[in-house]
């Protein structure tokens, strides 16, 4: 008789303990030399077998029923079959003398042999192929509802191994930069997915075999909550535990512009300042075009009552106009440090209150505590009746609540001192150099400094009608002498959130 090996090994978790392919076959051949059979050829593959359709499998059906063996070796039944089609069929074949005999590691299977006994096996392996995806499947859900990722970290984040059982998320520095900046590019509706794929190329961003992200992974990444800090499995929403890449308003806008509702049309060319500039006369947008290789900036007469669109304004022009309402934003840095660390001796004094407060606080609930301790105690030796621990207990209960709540708030507002002290200084040092910053940026810097800085800009006669600062920029520039440190001293109550 004329044997063939088939030898399997998936990469899933329920063949962790299965042993390698390679020792399989090993083992396979040793059995074959000491049943002195012969051995025509040798299948194997790396596939589950929990669904019809596995390449190798059907080619070696086809070898044997083609006559060119009639007997299998195999390390267990289960490699052959965890499926009821799959399982049926080696069944059938058996059972009608096509396939002579299988070898496993235990026992031989004959076609004479009563039914059940492979049946039940193969039964046995298709069930526990069946419990296994539940188990795995309540084990993913557990986790996403703690706000766990269960599976390989998308791009932009990596694993960090815990335990030997447990991982957690870290943003991926150097690849987090380029998820951003694809994120920034594509709201501002003037870039394909294509065009932001080119950018972030020639700029670094590769797989990780090194290849180009092709628009349909990019088309993926714009779409994933994920960035944003929601998870997104089997038709369900989770909130996720891991930190943020962008923020959940850059991704609307990101879902705007993929789904056509967004009010700026792609250009072939990039136009840096469309959507700050608008008509004084009539309240227009301006828009671009390019001609000869110059853009040129011009109002869009959407209401058809307004000449000025007939005046073209240079791009190098507008950009002179742009940066000129920056230098109101300008101030010596020096005064921000002296206006810092005044500040920051301040917030030291209320730190220190307040961390005495949190003291006294974590003292108080230490004591209900014990008093519980204490409470229990009497009632368990019968020293106090159920009725008065009742009582007492819920009194204590509550008393532990509010020192709770308490004391998470003190937290709190102690870490949001020193970092809202922090982001002040970064605001007002921002400003200082808001111009020269802008006049050194790349065109799409440019356009993202204004979106952080201005609301719009009037245009009329081809010069510069009047600005509009987003709100703590505009407390900023309203100031008249930024040199002055009682002035500055007042502004420590902008509030940057939001930049």
């Amino acid at each position: 008789m004329r044997y063939i090996i088939y030898a399997r090994k998936s990469s899933e978790s329920e063949d962790r303990q299965v042993q390698s392919i390679d020792d399989q076959i090993n083992f396979l051949k040793k059995l074959a030399k000491d049943e002195d059979v012969e051995i025509v050829k040798i299948f194997s593959e790396s596939k589950s077998a929990k669904k019809p359709g596995r390449e190798i499998f059907e080619e070696m059906l086809s070898f044997i029923q083609s006559k060119e063996a009639s007997g299998i070796l195999c390390w267990k039944l289960d490699r052959l079959a965890r499926n009821p089609l799959d399982g049926g069929t080696i069944q059938w074949l058996l059972q009608e003398g096509v396939i002579e005999e299988i070898k496993t590691s235990d026992r031989n299977y004959l076609p004479d042999d009563n039914a059940l006994i492979s049946s039940v096996e193969l039964g046995m392996a298709n069930q526990y192929i069946r419990d296994l995806s539940k188990n795995v499947k309540r084990g993913i859900k557990s986790r996403l509802e703690k706000g766990i990722w269960p599976n390989l970290a998308p791009i932009g984040y990596l694993n960090k191994r815990i335990s030997d059982k447990e991982t957690s998320l870290i943003v991926d520095k150097e690849k987090s930069k380029y998820i951003l900046k694809a994120f920034e590019l594509y709201s501002l509706g003037s870039y394909s997915i294509k065009e932001v794929a080119n950018i972030l190329f020639d700029e670094g961003f590769r797989s990780r075999a090194g290849y180009k992200y092709n628009k349909s992974k990019l088309h993926k990444i714009l779409s994933n909550p994920f960035y944003y800090g929601v998870m997104f499995m089997h038709d369900e929403y989770y909130a996720g535990n891991h930190k943020p890449i962008i923020s959940k308003k850059l991704f609307d806008n990101v879902q705007k512009v993929l789904a056509g509702k967004h009010h700026s049309k792609r250009q072939k060319h990039f136009f840096a300042f469309r959507g700050f500039l608008y008509c004084d006369k009539c309240g227009c947008l301006l828009t671009a075009t390019t001609k000869k290789g110059y853009n040129y900036y011009y109002c869009t007469n959407g209401k058809g009552i307004c000449d000025q669109h007939k005046k073209y304004l240079r791009e190098e022009e507008v950009e002179k106009i742009l940066a000129s309402p920056l230098e109101k934003l300008s101030f010596n840095p020096e005064m921000v440090e002296i206006m810092y660390q005044a500040d920051k001796e301040k917030h030291g004094h209320k730190r220190n209150y307040k961390e005495k407060v949190l003291n006294s606080l974590s003292n108080q609930l230490n004591l209900v505590d014990s008093k519980q301790e204490r409470l229990l105690d009497g009632y368990c030796s019968g020293k106090v009746l159920e009725t008065a621990y009742e009582r007492k207990n819920k009194q204590l209960g509550k008393e532990k609540a509010d020192l709770e709540i308490q004391i998470s708030k003190t937290k709190i507002k102690l870490s949001r001192e020193s970092s809202t002290l922090e982001r002040r200084k970064k605001l007002f040092l921002k400003a200082c150099s808001a111009k020269k910053l802008f006049l050194k940026a790349k065109k799409e810097e440019q356009a993202k400094t204004l979106q952080n800085l201005l609301w719009n800009v009037t245009i009329q006669n081809q010069k510069m009608a009047s600005v509009s600062f987003k709100p703590v920029f505009q407390l900023i520039a309203n100031e008249p002498n930024l040199d002055d440190f009682d002035k500055l001293r007042r502004r420590r109550d902008l509030n940057p959130r939001g930049l």
